[in-house]
């Protein structure tokens, strides 16, 4: 496996279709990383160009749009040899995610597994697929995301939500510490709500002062994977008001 990648970063982004997602694909591509996007949903990839559509062409020709879904394990042991097979990757930042929100009485155990499901499963079986090549880099760094009711332990009405997102803050803090002496650093950002077009949709009469914008947190999962962050492991960054 060749190494020599001392100016631009491979990273993968999951979920790197949606609202957050487009935000922090563009900026890795803006620092100079060639970047893999797992997607599932076609029209998601339109969004995505549709958000890419004036960057500079060598950006875009960075971009590797892959089908297929990170929570079906097969896929990713294969995708992961490919990727070893063709140089490794450096970065790997895990966006996919959901939310559902019922009263204890009213939540449905299909809904509770969908959210174990998307977001932390998902996480754990990407950096499972992942970390060998991760250690292989003189660069390795992981960033979750997490949520700001998970740490701070609100969220009322949304258990299975911020126990899925809590699940991922105590996966992250543990594998910083596993991971540690091969040289991989694992942080994530948990942030309060996320100012995108469909939360203005869900919440129009809600009080966004204390939202933060998707360049807010890319910039984040930016500077969590950038060299400048080589020490910072085991961390959970709240974002948000």
């Amino acid at each position: 496996m060749s190494l020599n990648r001392a100016a631009n970063r491979i990273s993968i982004v999951t979920g790197g279709t949606g609202g957050l997602g487009r935000a922090v694909v563009r900026r890795l591509l803006e620092r100079g990383d060639t970047v893999h996007v797992p997607w599932v949903a076609r029209g998601e990839i339109e969004l995505l160009q549709r958000a890419l559509g004036d960057a500079p062409t060598e950006q875009q020709a960075r971009l590797h749009l892959v089908e297929g879904s990170v929570t079906d394990e097969g896929w990713l042991t294969s995708f992961a040899q490919h990727l070893g097979e063709s140089g490794g990757i450096d970065v790997l930042i895990n966006l996919v995610g959901g939310f559902a929100m019922a009263p204890i009485g009213q939540l449905q155990s299909s809904q509770w597994d969908h959210m174990m499901e998307l977001n932390a499963r998902s996480v754990y079986l990407t950096c499972r697929a992942f970390s060998a090549l991760l250690s292989a880099s003189p660069r390795g760094a992981i960033a979750n995301v997490a949520s700001a009711p998970a740490v701070h332990g609100e969220g009322a009405g949304m258990s299975a939500y911020t126990a899925s997102k809590g699940a991922v803050v105590s996966f992250t803090r543990a594998l910083a510490r596993e991971l540690k002496p091969q040289g991989v650093t694992v942080n994530a950002v948990a942030p309060t709500t996320i100012d995108t077009e469909a939360n203005r949709e869900a919440m129009p009469d809600a009080d966004r002062s204390g939202w933060i914008t998707p360049d807010e947190l890319a910039a984040l999962f930016d500077y969590l994977t950038s060299d400048e962050a080589r020490r910072i492991t085991g961390n959970v960054v709240v974002a948000g008001l």
